[in-house]
């Protein structure tokens, strides 16, 4: 008795089944022996109830069916495999010439192909050979699939995994990033009460003490404490850029009122330099889509730095460009120029050692690089060959009045 038939996997030899299903002896020999002589399993079958009940406990690869048999004749054996047994095992008919006419009936309930008797036996194995390569062909194709459909299932799992914990470790990024910049606020309103506390009594002592001597130390606590409120504030602000850089309050803002702005706030150390300072700017009103106080802050820093590396007596140039949708200004001094092996790392954060960058902690030029980068703006700095630095900012969307 034949065991249910499994599908060869892709590196095992094919060895075929078949079972022919006729009532003529001399048929079932002669189909037999031939198909035994090419390595074919046979198994026969004289009626259709005794065909149908070796396809209820084996699976075979092809069926010979012949078509006038006594009791159920092959169009009814068919019609039980594909619909009651629901198999899909290739049939082909057996038929003699004068029933041909009846083959349109058989490929309807779902046969492959016919062979008309006498038999050829070229025929006869060409067409086997042709079903059986086809069987196999597609059981290959289902096994290859299953296998693919596996790996991707397989590959499915690991990235689902793979997501849920970058879900996690993103999810732990944010808290921390939350925690820090909680702590950072805490930190920065701890620091600035008590300075606000100094700050005053410092410059009441400065204004009331008469001795030159005194006032120095007076004037190195005073910038002291200045520039550790400063730097409380811009902690706090970069807490803010790094983790919200997309919540701005944004307004229409006129350019030319900026900087001039920014300079009023510089005015004590521009003058106290005795720098000079020219400015080139477009004509109307150049307004641009911003947070003000931002826009400002960078302004300031990029002159500030100007202002405190130039050299007493020489100049400063602002000059302003409008062009295509853009808004551009330079900021020039005539100071030493940025050390060449920190052009690089200007704008990292808390980058201290550097000549050029910003005393507190490399804090300012830093600073205005992530209030540009808020802006969907542009900050580029360069020598001026030996003599001066210029810091170019450039602005998108700006909108001619």
């Amino acid at each position: 008795m034949l065991k249910k038939k499994k599908m060869a996997k892709e590196t095992e030899a094919p060895h075929f089944c078949i079972l022919i299903v006729d009532d003529n002896s001399k048929n079932l020999q002669v189909l037999a022996t031939t198909l035994k002589q090419q390595d074919y399993e046979v198994e026969f079958a004289v009626d259709g109830k005794t065909a149908l009940e070796w396809l209820n406990s084996n699976d075979f690869d092809l069926i010979l069916l012949d078509i006038m048999m006594p009791g159920m004749n092959g169009f009814e054996v068919c019609k039980v495999i594909r619909e009651d047994l629901r198999k899909d095992t290739p049939i082909i008919f057996l038929t003699a010439e004068t029933e041909k006419e009846d083959l349109v009936k058989g490929f309807n309930l779902g046969a492959q192909d016919y062979i008309t008797k006498p038999f050829n036996t070229e025929e006869l194995l060409a067409r086997v050979k042709t079903h059986l390569d086809l069987k196999y062909n597609k059981e290959q194709l289902l096994i290859l699939n299953q296998s693919l459909e596996e790996k991707v299932n397989e590959r499915t799992r690991e990235l689902n995994l793979s997501n849920r914990k970058l879900i996690e470790a993103n999810e732990k990024l944010l808290e921390l990033d939350k925690n820090k910049a909680e702590f950072l606020k805490m930190i920065s309103h701890t620091i600035r009460t008590p300075l606000n506390g100094i700050l005053a009594p410092v410059q009441l002592i400065k204004d009331q003490v008469e001795s030159n001597e005194a006032n120095e130390l007076i004037d190195i606590l005073h910038e002291s404490v200045l520039r550790l409120e400063r730097f409380s504030s811009n902690a706090l602000l970069i807490t803010r850029l790094k983790t919200n850089p997309d919540k701005l309050y944004r307004q229409d803002t006129e350019l030319n009122g900026l900087i001039q702005s920014s300079l009023d706030e510089l005015k004590e150390s521009i003058n106290e330099k005795e720098i000079r300072v020219f400015q080139n700017l477009p004509g109307g009103e150049n307004i641009i889509s911003g947070e003000l106080d931002l826009l400002k802050k960078c302004f300031v820093e990029i002159l500030d730095n100007a202002v405190k590396y130039s050299e007493q007596g020489s100049r400063i140039e602002i000059i302003a460009t409008d062009e295509d949708n853009q808004f551009t200004c330079e900021v020039k001094d005539y100071g030493k120029g940025f050390p060449q092996k920190s052009l690089d790392s200007l704008f990292e954060l808390f980058s201290p050692g550097e000549e050029y960058v910003d005393q507190n902690l490399g804090l300012g030029l830093g600073m205005a690089k992530l209030i540009m980068n808020a802006h969907s703006g542009r900050i580029e700095v360069e020598n001026q060959n030996g003599n001066g630095a210029l810091v170019k900012l450039t602005f998108p969307g700006m909108m001619k009045k």
